[in-house]
């Protein structure tokens, strides 16, 4: 299938689905040995033991699981499985959230993401008594409290990894560790390599300051990820939640951060900096959809791909050779079939070939919740 001249769909395949588990919230990189590796969220999934039946609770959601984990499926080069998909070591107490991965031009391969603490219903009922905020509902089998961020990393392509490393707080280095902690955020988004190697990554926390809504918070690794630094300034937006902030750098050294929206007609708002430390005041575009992956090509245009969760609802993209251009950029679709809102999260990778691999989660006709991938060809 030909969208003008600017991308071929040359297939769809399936990465991995279970009806044991629900998936979801993927992310693909390619690995220096040339193999595909994908990292989802995964945790159990109640409705196989309907049998027949799980096609009735086809929007059925459960984002939240005291068993949730990342788990890793390994590809070759023409994307043949090499592996069974395993669980990543787990957090002894909290349960993971985003699968997020990045590969540092030294081959450390970073892998970051959020995490929920359970705690039974009862333990919640006396913690909001004492006002505290806490994920609750009847489907949820437990209480959560957010507990924070983190980054582990791997220097063998993924087969051992460190342990957690907690982001920082605040800007004195301290980190959550937590629950309750102030200033900790989620991370749902790609991380880049500056010019000097060091390393960018945004994250998303619960309003404060002016504006009362989402904001963005910035951290920076010298070491790959080792130790992180927390930036001073943080993007905010007035009437306007930040949430999911996914950057790109650009072959001359500017970077951008794109970000799904909330109280914003779904629409995404975009801020740039020319040193990755200082970040002009957001502003939004006219393109609707979330969360966003900006992946910047060798030939220095942006491929930014979305979920769309409007009708019909599926996964989007385009392409652009400069910031400027992405609002006119024609928007192409990659899926327009998802059965359930409860779809999109993409993640895109460039292959050997130059071809790009998009990961996504989508339902099947029973509503469980998959990884599929889609192969695109640039003309």
């Amino acid at each position: 299938m030909v969208y003008g001249m600017t991308i071929d769909i040359d297939d769809h395949l399936v990465l991995y689905r279970s009806e044991r588990f629900f998936s979801a919230f993927p992310s693909v990189e390619r690995l220096p040995n040339g193999e595909i590796l994908l990292a989802f969220r995964r945790a159990p999934d109640h409705r196989w033991l309907f049998g027949k039946n799980t096609e009735k609770e086809l929007n059925s959601v459960d984002h939240v699981h005291f068993r949730s984990h990342i788990a890793l499926r390994r590809f070759d080069a023409e994307l043949k499985p090499k592996s069974a998909a395993i669980s990543m070591p787990m957090h002894a107490e909290a349960a993971d959230q985003d699968a997020n991965l990045f590969l540092h031009s030294s081959g450390r391969l970073l892998q970051h993401g959020f995490l929920w603490y359970p705690v039974p219903h009862s333990i919640a009922e006396k913690m909001e008594g004492a006002g505290r905020s806490v994920v609750r509902g009847e489907r949820l089998g437990a209480g959560y409290f957010f507990w924070g961020s983190y980054i582990r990393y791997s220097d063998d392509h993924g087969h051992t990894w460190s342990d957690y490393i907690d982001l920082p707080v605040d800007g004195a280095g301290n980190v959550a560790g937590g629950p309750f902690s102030s200033g900790a955020v989620a991370l749902r988004g790609r991380m880049v390599e500056m010019q000097d190697g060091s390393l960018l990554l945004a994250g998303y926390a619960a309003g404060g300051g002016v504006t009362g809504n989402q904001q963005t918070s910035f951290f920076t690794s010298g070491n790959v990820g080792e130790t992180w630094k927390r930036l001073s300034q943080n993007l905010a937006m007035e009437g306007v939640d930040l949430q999911e902030p996914s950057i790109a750098a650009w072959p001359n050294g500017e970077v951008s951060v794109f970000h799904r929206t909330r109280n914003n007609g779904d629409r995404l708002v975009v801020s740039r900096s020319k040193d990755g430390q200082t970040f002009r005041d957001p502003k939004t575009l006219e393109i609707v959809g979330h969360p966003y992956d900006p992946l910047v090509l060798p030939d220095g245009r942006l491929f930014l791909v979305y979920g769309f969760r409007h009708e019909p609802m599926g996964v989007r993209a385009r392409v652009a050779s400069s910031f400027d251009g992405l609002e006119a950029a024609e928007e192409i679709i990659i899926r327009d079939d998802s059965p359930s809102m409860d779809t999109g999260y993409p993640s895109a990778c460039l292959l050997a070939d130059g071809r790009i691999l998009v990961a996504y989660y989508i339902a099947d006709d029973k509503g469980v919740r998959g990884i599929e991938g889609t192969i695109l060809s640039l003309n």
